[in-house]
């Protein structure tokens, strides 16, 4: 969003039709009653959806419906001075509020997976149930699909990564030597969707490699000179625009307005935290938040109690450029004695885990390789 306040959208043409390029949903119909609004933070919930629909067919055959692949709140501080994006486990299982789909069919309530209230009921069902269990006020949504992803980081130019190991997955295809790389198209959607030929092949190792991933994007964002272009950026913006859906109150407006207020957010104020999480006695592949860690955790989001940075260090994930530590070590890790990420690992205390995940750093390249 810091990219949103250039020049480039500021004429009338551009500007409408950047607005023309954006889908949207109507959501605010279906979601109740709301949690309080405490402060004028915003929070954004990012949503990448894995439907083989359209450009996305190419993906897969076979798979019907869409299920939410990634889902992150974003959230930016009242005074525009910084952000944390937490993620959410996809395989959580929570317990869903009714809710209503698109096509004004109910869906029941539920103990489910988070990503089948996607697939159930499109981005307001999992809107209304991640309100319903956090207790936080959720101001819009953006959801993106696999092929508006590609489009976005080659418009940007591709993203930098250091590979402390080599990666070859035959699921994915991805084939990456040990050391840096710069990643786009396919490679990049590779990168961050690969699971099962690194580290332990658990939905928490690929949140992050997405958080990796996220802070490189940043990191490129702020220190390229894609804002000092128009024509980068203006790029760019065009091939954003017409990658995501959004609620009808995020027009490019609004976004405008929000770029605008956190232009002045460095790469290094940005943190990535995931939700304190355990095995779900139930069933192992499946994870449950672990209380009262998560409830502090959401309780610091509505109040905006600032995070705290960490000591840098490597996973097996490799590090974005500059290098974040996610809020975990990843298996195989040389970092202090804790337990290493299984399928689930429990999460420490929000104090030394769920909410100090490092803020990306833009001052020193740690792209050293490990092997």
């Amino acid at each position: 969003m810091v990219l949103l306040g250039g020049g480039a959208v500021a004429g009338y043409v551009g500007y409408a039709r950047l607005s023309g390029n954006i889908s949207h949903q109507d959501v605010a119909s279906r979601l109740g009653v709301r949690p309080p609004k405490y402060n004028t933070a915003l929070n954004i919930l990012l949503i990448g959806s894995d439907t083989r629909a359209g450009d996305n067919a190419s993906f897969g055959h076979g798979i019907v419906g869409a299920r939410s692949d990634t889902l992150i709140l974003l959230h930016i501080s009242p005074h525009r001075d910084g952000a944390t994006a937490i993620s959410f486990p996809r395989d959580s299982v929570v317990q869903a509020p009714e809710c209503t789909a698109p096509d004004g069919s109910k869906v029941s309530a539920a103990q489910e997976m988070i990503n089948a209230t996607f697939t159930a009921g499109g981005p307001a069902c999992t809107w209304k149930t991640l309100e319903a269990t956090t207790g936080i006020h959720i101001d819009h949504f953006i959801q993106v699909d696999f092929s508006g992803f590609k489009r976005m980081v080659d418009a940007l130019g591709g993203v930098e990564l250091c590979l402390p190991k080599a990666i070859d997955d035959p699921k994915s295809h991805l084939k990456l030597a040990a050391g840096r790389h710069e990643v786009k198209g396919d490679k990049a959607l590779a990168y961050v969707r690969t699971r099962y030929s690194i580290g332990d092949g658990s939905d928490l190792g690929r949140i992050k490699r997405q958080q990796l991933f996220m802070a490189s994007v940043v990191h490129k964002a702020t220190r390229s000179d894609l804002v000092a272009s128009p024509a980068r950026l203006y790029g760019f913006l065009d091939a954003a625009t017409h990658s995501i859906t959004t609620d009808n109150g995020l027009s490019i407006g609004t976004l405008r307005k929000i770029a605008d207020s956190v232009r002045g957010i460095s790469s290094g104020k940005v943190r990535f935290v995931t939700v304190p999480n355990h095995y779900w006695e139930v069933d192992r592949n499946r994870v449950v938040w672990t209380q009262p860690d998560a409830q502090q955790l959401f309780d610091r989001v509505k109040s905006d109690i600032a995070t705290q940075p960490s000591k840098p260090a490597h996973t097996d994930a490799g590090s974005a450029l500059p290098n974040i530590e996610p809020d975990g070590p990843a298996a195989g890790t040389a970092l202090p004695a804790t337990a290493p990420e299984t399928s689930a690992a429990p999460s420490p205390t929000p104090v030394q885990a769920g909410l100090h995940a490092d803020a990306v750093s833009g001052d020193t390249d740690m792209c050293s390789v490990h092997t």
